[in-house]
Order: structure tokens, then sequence, then C-alpha cells
């Protein structure tokens, strides 16, 4: 990793801590220097890239899990990499409360092997004041300067050139346009400021809501991950799996080594909100809570609880957690068939067992071969799950539902609009489409509200349907179209699937012959 010059972008901002305790700030501001933890860390100048980074804090903290690993790396590689000359620096004071000091860097990143091991990772820093009042600056900008990480870029409502007046006059401008904290924010900002051993919780149909979603789309995942790791928070358990219904906790994810945030969060199940949220569907919420017996229990037990619950399969699990295999009618017939009085071990069968983040894709054969697989939660060692192959096939259902209803609905569309001559339609498409389509095969969903609003249009097709109604129901449909374009694993709500319903009932009603 190396740093250069900016050459010619503009300067951005950057929040830099000086210790969690600000052991770091009266160096810093002395020496003129931006200083780094990471003691266990040698020159990063020795990685030039990601993963090279990646194995070295491995290597460095074995007792860290990965998703702390990605975020200390993503700090670092900005501290050593991403930050260029010239650009500002903030650093709210914790000795000095209620203040806080801006710079702007006047170096490459260096190792100062020299040093006492918490002050050899430093960036040269001009500081140009360490007085700027923390009442002085306006409560969205505060809320970003409230992240919880040592090194965050500063990138909301014009940081930089607010970060510059403030250097400059002591006094932040403010934001024209958008300047209020969101709600998203403020669950931030409120998570952020908690102590880690009471931290805020909710459940994730909530945590939704607060970025204005309903589903777990991709680009939903991809918003709120950036928006959690820019506070340096995560949620615990993963907000990506399990129930809409299910309770998480928004925690710290890890400042740096030895610190109280860090405590308690290290190795157990929170979210990687430090890469990218993969694009294939995995098993994720899928597998039901497992039921199982112990392995000291007989067979006839067993088999007793397999009829009252309806089950074609039980796994043996002990109370310390060890996992002995399954028993299934299949191999109780087997049982019955070689012993005279088969025991539970005699029953037992080696089952499937898949980690809880596997891609289904991969594991939909292993399913119908088997009819089911045991799921391990994100420990990777406790088998918490079950997935078969019923299961799998109402989920493919519920997510393929709405696909099936909404491309009947747009062939019934295509197929009504052809009483028009295509070049009279033309004109009533969108810019991007009206020169470049060539027939009905190419109109978008979206067009149709276009063509069918005008009232000529509406009166030659003949539907005895009420315009305004049908557009604003063909608007809706419309959105939840491209919402489904994304993929994601929670259902359409109740409403959304009554809308698509709807819609569909109205074209087979004004067009029963199609």
């Amino acid at each position: 990793m190396t740093d250069g010059a900016h050459q010619g972008r503009e300067p951005r901002a950057w929040l830099i801590r000086g210790g969690s305790h600000g052991e770091r700030e009266a160096q810093a501001l002395a020496d003129g220097l931006a200083i780094v933890g990471w003691e266990e860390m040698g020159d990063l100048k020795a990685y030039s890239t990601w993963p090279e980074l990646i194995a070295a804090l491995q290597l460095a903290y074995p007792e860290v899990g990965r998703a702390v690993i990605g975020n200390w790396a993503g700090q670092l590689w900005k501290f050593d990499t991403d930050i260029k000359h010239g650009d500002y620096i903030v650093m709210p004071l914790k000795t000095l409360p209620g203040q806080v000091a801006i710079g702007r860097v006047s170096g490459p990143y260096e190792y100062r092997a020299e040093e006492p091991a918490e002050l050899r990772h430093v960036r040269k820093v001009d500081w140009i004041r360490n007085d700027i009042a923390w009442d002085s600056i306006r409560p969205d900008l505060r809320a970003s300067l409230g992240s919880l990480l040592t090194v965050c870029g500063l990138v909301r409502h014009d940081a930089a050139g607010r970060i510059a007046h403030l250097a400059e006059h002591g006094v932040d401008p403010g934001f024209t346009g958008d300047a209020e904290v969101t709600s998203a924010s403020e669950l931030l900002g409120d998570a952020a400021a908690r102590d880690p051993g009471t931290p805020r919780t909710l459940t994730i149909r909530n945590l939704l809501e607060h970025w204005g979603a309903e589903r777990r789309t991709a680009a939903v995942i991809s918003t709120i991950k950036s928006d959690l790791a820019s506070k340096g928070l995560t949620t615990q358990p993963p907000f990506t799996e399990g129930d809409l219904s299910a309770v998480v906790a928004l925690v710290p994810l890890g400042t740096e080594p030895d610190t109280e945030s860090t405590l308690g969060y290290g190795t157990t199940a929170v979210e990687d909100v430090s890469e990218l949220e993969p694009m294939s569907l995995r098993l994720g919420g899928l597998p039901a809570r497992l039921v199982s017996v112990s392995s000291d229990v007989d067979l006839t037990y067993a088999k007793t609880m397999m009829v009252q619950r309806k089950f074609s399969q039980l796994a043996v699990i002990d109370a310390d957690g060890t996992y002995h295999g399954a028993v299934t009618w299949e191999s109780i017939g087997r049982a019955h068939m070689a012993f005279e009085n088969p025991s539970l071990q005699n029953a037992l069968v080696r089952a499937p067992v898949v980690d809880h983040d596997a891609l289904l894709l991969d594991q939909i054969a292993v399913i119908y071969d088997n009819g089911f697989v045991f799921v391990r939660d994100a420990d990777r060692v406790r088998v918490t799950g079950i997935l078969t192959a019923a299961d799998l096939t109402a989920q493919f259902g519920t997510l393929a539902r709405p696909f099936v209803l909404i491309e009947e609905a747009e062939n019934r569309l295509r197929c009504a609009i052809n009483i028009f001559e295509f070049e009279e339609l033309r004109p009533a498409l969108p810019g991007n489409l009206r020169n470049r389509a060539t027939g009905p095969a190419d109109l978008t969903f979206g067009c149709y509200k276009h063509i069918l609003a005008d009232p000529g249009r509406w009166a030659r097709i003949g539907w005895k349907l009420d315009q305004g109604q049908f557009l604003a129901l063909l608007e809706t449909v419309r959105k939840i179209r491209n919402e489904l374009m994304h993929f994601a694993s929670d259902p359409l709500s109740d409403e959304k699937f009554a809308a698509v319903n709807g819609l569909l009932e109205l074209l087979r009603t004004a067009e029963p012959n199609l």
C-alpha cells in the first residue's frame, strides 16, 4: 500500500481518533501527526494487496472474528492508502471534551519502528486548530463524527467543504438541501452512543423500516451495511439471516484491538459489514429450527416423537452439542430388518450437514437426494437447523409466485395494445425508448402507464374499468415489479401480493378471452 498526492481531486475529509481514551492526542498535536494503534501489526507498506493485509491481521490477532478483521483492514487501508496529501483530518478530543481538532495531511504513511508500539503508525498532519467547539458543528455532521471507528471517511452533506470552513472560521456553514438527520441516522447515533453492555435492540423488520424498506433486497442490504460500517456498528446476530420478526442488537464492531468496544463481539455471530453482499442465494433464513433427541434415548422414544411431530427424520444431538447423526423412517425400517430389538444406535445414519451461509443452489441436489440437510449455526460448530425438500419447494413457490403473476399481467397488457399500430404508440414512450423500440416486444412494464393514460386510447381499448384506479394500480405493480428484480429472500407483503393479484384480476375480467 502506498500514498500519493491527490493529483487534482478535491480534498476529502477523514475522522481519525486519538485512542479510545485520548491517549494519543497530546503526542499527535505536539508532533504534528495522526496516529493509530494496532500495535501487533508491522509496517503497513509490506502489504500491497487486500488479501495480504487480511492475512497479516488474522496472524496478528488470531482470536478475532472475520467481521472485525475485515473492518480493521478497511480502516488501516484507508490510513495508509486512501488518505492523500492535503486531505482534512478531524480529531474529536477526549482530553478536551467538547472540542475538536482539524488539520491537513502533509505526508505519507510512516512506520516508526523506534517509537513505542502504540505510536508507530503515523501520518504527518499540519494541525490548523484544536479549539473547534462541538456545539458549533451542525447535528448532521456531528452524527458522522459520532462514528465508533478510529479511521472513517466523512462524505455526507459536503463534509469536506464544511470542515474546511470550520478550520478557517470556527463555524459550520451547514448543508443546503438536507441538513436534517434521517431516522436511520438517529438510530445509528443512538446505537453508537450506548454502552456496549446495553445495546440498542429491535426486530429486523423495524431495522429495515428505518431505511424505508420492507424486504432485504441486495440494494437495501448494501446500504444498511455501508451505513453500519461507517458508524463502526454491526448487528448481532446478522440481520441478513432469519425471520423478519427476529431481534438483533446494534453492537460495536470493534475500533482497535484491546478497546472495550471490541470485547464480547470478536468471535460471536455478527453481521459482516466489511464485505459486499453476495448476489448468490444462500441458505440464510430458510432452515427451520432443529428439534433433536439425545443419543441416550431409546428408539421407541424417537419414533414416538417423529409420529407426534409428523417428522420424516430426527437429529440426534446431545445436550453438550455433540452431533451424532440422524434417524429416518428408512433407517428405522432397515434397523428392524437387521436387529430383533434395534436400539437408537442401530438406526443412526450419517446425514448431510452444511454451513448456514452455504450457497442454496449448490445444495438443491443434496436436499432432494436425501430429503433434507442439517444446517450449522453461524459459529460453524453447532447443528441448529434443518431444510427439507418440502421447505425448499414451498420457499421457491413463495419466491416464484409474484414473478409468474406479473408475467401474466404483462403478457395480457401486451396483447391488449395490439389493436394499435406501433407507430401511433411511439410518442407516448419514455425518451430512451422512443427511438429505440421497434415493436411491442421492446416495451417495458412502465410503458403501459404512459400508453393507457391517453383518454383516446383508453376509450378505444374499451375496458369497462375506472381509468384512474387502473392506472394507479398499474403504477403500484410497476414499483413492485422493479423491487422484485432485486432478489430478496423475504416474501412480498400481503398488501403487495393483493395489488399484483388485483391488477391481474382486472385484466382477466376486462379481457376474458385472452
